[in-house]
């Protein structure tokens, strides 16, 4: 997650400095999401939502009410955790052992909004990748530091939807009081948006699915059709 947020402020600088160019608008957002599976996806993970962070980075050019960005985030489907002796040979020393299934999106955005305004509905459309992956963690018992870290199950599907939402204007900076002239006017906004993604049929795993008999190791892999409803809340920053 570290890694998208990192490349979502390298695309929003650089967006910035060319902004002048010919873009009269740039966007930068981050936000708290929740997804709830649909159709065959709902049914396999018990109407389990996916809860996670997302970010954004937009493009506008001119004076058309036209946007591309970029949009990715992360959700987890649940986590298992449980207390194991690190080998047979040392029973007496345990640790902590955790498995997460998680879904990491990536998209590219078409944005169709008007000029800045207080309120500022606009309708998205999106195209892109689903990256579902398993991961194992071992840590010690009672901390937060990863000691190994593995990815023992992952698969990907293209996704595509359709969105729509509001930002709602709450702070606005015309640069006026920068006695440089180096500052750059920029507004912030609360976002409400919501989505629908149709995603293509992918496998993955979920609670449950890691099976440990004897001292081995068997996936339930579970492959099925991956629609995702979309309520994000978070806030976008205009330049």
């Amino acid at each position: 997650m570290k890694t998208m947020f990192t490349f979502l402020v390298v695309v929003a600088i650089g967006i910035i400095i060319t902004k002048n160019i010919e873009a009269q608008e740039v966007q930068f957002g981050l936000d708290f999401q929740i997804g709830a599976a649909q159709g065959e996806f709902k049914d396999q993970l018990d109407n389990r939502p996916g809860i996670g962070m997302g970010g954004m980075a937009g493009y506008r050019f001119g004076q058309l009410p036209v946007m591309f960005g970029i949009d990715l985030g992360f959700m987890n489907f649940g986590k298992e955790t449980r207390d194991e002796p690190l080998s047979s040979t040392i029973p007496d020393l345990r640790v902590e052992v955790e498995n997460s299934y998680n879904l990491f999106h990536g998209d590219l955005l078409f944005r169709l909004m008007p000029a800045e305004m207080a309120i500022r509905p606009y309708i998205d459309g999106l195209f892109g990748l689903n990256y579902f992956f398993t991961e194992t963690v071992l840590r010690e018992r009672g901390g937060d530091e990863d000691i190994i870290r593995d990815t023992n199950f992952k698969d990907t599907s293209l996704s595509y939807g359709l969105g729509a939402g509001v930002q709602f204007r709450i702070y606005s900076y015309d640069g006026s009081n920068d006695e440089n002239g180096s500052s750059l006017p920029y507004t912030v906004h609360i976002n409400l948006l919501s989505r629908y993604m149709v995603g293509r049929e992918a496998e993955y795993l979920r609670e449950g699915s890691i099976i440990r008999e004897n001292g081995n190791v068997t996936y339930d892999v579970i492959q099925s059709t991956t629609d995702l409803l979309y309520f994000k809340l978070g806030l976008i920053v205009s330049f």
